[in-house]
């Protein structure tokens, strides 16, 4: 089957299709802003698309570009969609950005394209990801909205919201999963599984590497420097799921503003340190340094890796991510997790050809690519 994804990011989603070998891609597109004040091509992640998926993404700004332009540039015609990924961005929804609370971030109104393109190439299956708020949360309307038009074009709509280490990510991470079928009923029923995969299953095998140190063997376990006070904070968390709070009795001067159990809005995972033996918590865009989240190495003085970030983040093993260390992991962060992908795609291929669900043993197997 044929797929284009929309928003495709450093290629989590198409990774995981391609990696059923029942899934062609031909067509993605990303404009590679991070942020609005961004330049285009700030976040390399069409590198990283074409290093690993063979295809060149397409740079441009979906709020204004055409299906025809998309299917022109690579030579594809309207009927040859049978699935269209449409990850629009999710900075917007999220409850953690306080802005969302008061405003409704322009970027928002991306989510109600996927219905133009739809309407154009008519795919038998859509697929979005997003955060939990897309469904449950202050700017639902977009998602209600984009459910009228999708229905109106023919579509039956699957919206959940789930808790991917439910389905074997080594991490807790609360997504909304939506699946439209053209001209028939659809339902994704993932078996769950017997027990949570943990930091431990994920990277516990990895060789340990130095702050600012890459391996020899994997260019992508690499890890950025730290100096002076970082460093020295890093070293005073206690090990395997230590936090900032355990510094605060004997060693305050290593403090830093948010670092205030008594003030609103403090953030209690910044500087922590990963515990071995549960998921990780949510892994976003921002993990490129220990000071935005609980992203430090159980045990090792140092942020988690490019590999080990990626591998919490459900990206094969043999992954490999374009631009700079910033970008590298904003890509991660960014990402829907392959292992989800591949999920969600094993479930259309099922459906669209009759095929009863995978069994738990196979969807376990996952983790290990």
């Amino acid at each position: 089957m044929k797929f284009v994804d929309l928003f495709s990011c450093g290629g989590g989603m198409s990774s995981g299709f391609v990696a059923t070998g029942k899934f062609e891609t031909i067509g993605a597109v990303d404009l590679e802003v991070a942020k609005p004040s961004h330049p285009i091509g700030a976040t390399s992640c069409n590198d990283t698309y074409e290093k690993n998926l063979g295809l060149r993404p397409l740079s441009a700004d979906l709020s204004t570009k055409s299906p025809t332009d998309i299917s022109a540039h690579f030579e594809f015609n309207s009927t040859d969609v049978d699935v269209l990924i449409s990850c629009a961005p999710c900075t917007g929804f999220s409850q953690k950005r306080a802005s969302n609370h008061k405003f409704d971030d322009p970027r928002n109104s991306l989510i109600g394209r996927t219905a133009y393109f739809a309407e154009a190439w008519k795919p038998q299956y859509i697929v979005i990801e997003n955060v939990k708020e897309l469904l449950r949360g202050r700017h639902k309307h977009h998602y209600q909205n984009l459910h009228r038009s999708l229905t109106k074009l023919g579509y039956n709509v699957f919206a959940e919201v789930h808790d991917l280490k439910d389905f074997g990510l080594p991490q807790s991470r609360k997504r909304s999963l939506i699946v439209a079928k053209l001209d028939g009923a659809f339902s994704l029923s993932f078996p769950r599984v017997n027990r949570f995969n943990t930091v431990r299953d994920a990277i516990g095998h990895l060789p340990p590497i130095e702050a600012g140190e890459t391996h020899a063997d994997d260019p992508m376990h690499a890890a950025p420097k730290m100096n002076g006070l970082s460093m020295e904070r890093m070293k005073a968390i206690p090990k395997d799921g230590g936090s900032w709070i355990d510094l605060m009795e004997s060693n305050s001067h290593l403090a830093i503003p948010s670092m205030d159990p008594l003030k609103p809005g403090s953030y209690p995972d910044i500087y922590g340190r990963l515990s071995w033996d549960k998921p990780a918590p949510t892994v976003t865009r921002e993990c490129c340094h220990p000071g935005n989240g609980r992203y430090s190495h159980p045990e090792q003085d140092r942020l988690l890796s490019v590999r080990e970030m990626s591998l919490l983040q459900g990206f094969f093993p043999d992954y490999s991510f374009m631009g700079s260390l910033a970008s590298k992991y904003r890509q991660i962060g960014d990402a829907v997790p392959p292992m989800i992908a591949q999920k969600i795609a094993r479930a259309i291929w099922d459906d669209s050809k009759g095929i009863e669900t995978h069994s738990n043993h196979e969807m376990q197997l996952d983790l290990a690519g």
